[in-house]
């Protein structure tokens, strides 16, 4: 687990990054659209849609089964897991609300002149099309990336990868700007972070009597 100072730099950095990516969001958005890669070689795009798998709800349940099977702490971790994603996904659900952004593919959008706008509350609560901000896929993925990350360090860089490539798989799906997948994976990675520090949950996946 990172100490106070590496978690405060880590969100200064994403912060910084979420800028970056607002100011280029729709030149960003149209290159991830049009890159051919994606188009022809089935095998990427196999691999993306893969990643987005298992950071859905389906995705992140069968993980934590798997990790509850095979290893020693079994439930202790897969329960810990299934609570940093619940956790970031109910702060989601209050950010996306409270932005009401329009997706990409929202009916009012034409393609090749995307527009990112935020409507706020009065349309995120009432509509789906308008909840684009942050990408809740994205975000479900790197809270399991970074749960797991702790639990099996050597592996972190497979974990990050699947979740890195489930935001680019909702940006050419047409569902999300670069700065909403940002955002998710900002807030995703926090969030876990922020329950992997909570004492008795700490204690409780870190047990070194095991199960």
């Amino acid at each position: 687990m990172p100490d106070r100072r590496t978690v405060l730099i880590r969100a200064a950095v994403g912060l910084v990054l979420l800028a970056v990516a607002f100011a280029v969001d729709r030149q960003a958005f149209q290159f991830f659209r049009t890159v051919t890669l994606y188009d022809h070689w089935g095998e990427m795009r196999e691999g993306l849609t893969a990643a987005k798998f298992l950071a859905s709800g389906l995705g992140t349940l069968l993980v934590g089964l798997i990790v509850a099977h095979l290893d020693p702490k079994g439930w202790r971790r897969a329960g810990t897991l299934w609570l940093a994603v619940l956790v970031a996904a109910s702060l989601n659900s209050g950010v996306k609300v409270l932005a009401g952004r329009e997706r990409p593919s929202y009916r009012e959008q034409v393609p090749g002149h995307e527009r990112t706008v935020f409507r706020g509350p009065s349309m995120g609560l009432h509509h789906a099309s308008c909840q684009s901000f942050p990408s809740g896929h994205t975000l479900s993925g790197f809270a399991s990336a970074t749960v797991l990350a702790a639990f099996y360090p050597p592996a972190a860089p497979v974990f990050y990868a699947a979740a890195v490539g489930t935001g680019i798989n909702r940006v050419v799906k047409h569902q999300h700007f670069l700065s909403d997948v940002v955002a998710g994976a900002l807030l995703g990675h926090l969030a876990a972070l922020w329950v992997l520090g909570w004492r008795r949950v700490r204690s409780w996946w870190e047990d070194p009597r095991g199960p």
